[in-house]
């Protein structure tokens, strides 16, 4: 019985040696195959070219050639285009003028308690801006005078350099009838000068 064992045995080693075998004769004639091609390929190029280079004979069976991988490599450079973006040009924007630049004077009427008064306005325009400002009074009496005279003392703080749309006085140095007159002048005024 153990003879007929060792039989069966040997049988199977000598079945797997025989596949290796088969499989590396396999594997090997391949590579055999791709190295005769490019010493052919060698050969051919080599003897058709005569007229450039000195000609040399290869020995297929001596001329060992490395297996060639063709294995496409893999790109691994990055290029980044970089393109300068120019920014569109800045227009500023002149603000359009409602009222049309120069110089401008109106008298302005008011009541007080002594009776109608009045205060004559002279003022320059650039670009809907007071530059400049005068203020002429016209009381009728000693009392309208003094108020008048305290409006003319503090008013132009409140006035050079705003725009005209936006001067609204009401009460100046004590003085809020003559910011009557005053604005009354002023109405004129802008109505004079609308562009």
């Amino acid at each position: 019985m153990e003879p007929e064992n060792k039989s069966k045995n040997i049988g199977i080693v000598l079945g797997v040696v025989v596949v290796l075998a088969v499989i590396a004769a396999v594997v090997f004639g391949n590579r055999q195959s791709d190295t005769s091609t490019a010493t052919t390929d060698q050969t051919s190029s080599q003897a058709t070219d005569t007229s450039s280079a000195p000609t040399t004979s290869v020995d297929s069976t001596t001329v060992a050639t490395p297996p060639v991988d063709t294995t496409p490599v893999a790109d691994t450079t990055t290029t980044t285009t970089v393109v300068a973006q120019t920014p569109p040009p800045v227009v500023i924007k002149k603000p359009t003028s409602v009222y049309k630049d120069g110089t401008y004077t109106a008298t302005g009427s008011y009541m007080s308690p002594g009776g109608p008064d009045q205060v004559g306005v002279t003022l320059t325009l650039a670009n809907d801006v007071i530059t400049s400002i005068s203020v002429t009074p016209g009381a009728g009496d000693n009392e309208s005078a003094r108020y008048q005279n305290r409006f003319i003392s503090g008013y132009k703080p409140l006035v050079i350099g705003k725009n005209i749309a936006t001067v609204n006085l009401s009460r100046v140095s004590g003085s809020s009838l003559t910011s009557r007159g005053f604005n009354a002048a002023l109405a004129k005024i802008e109505t004079q000068a609308k562009a």
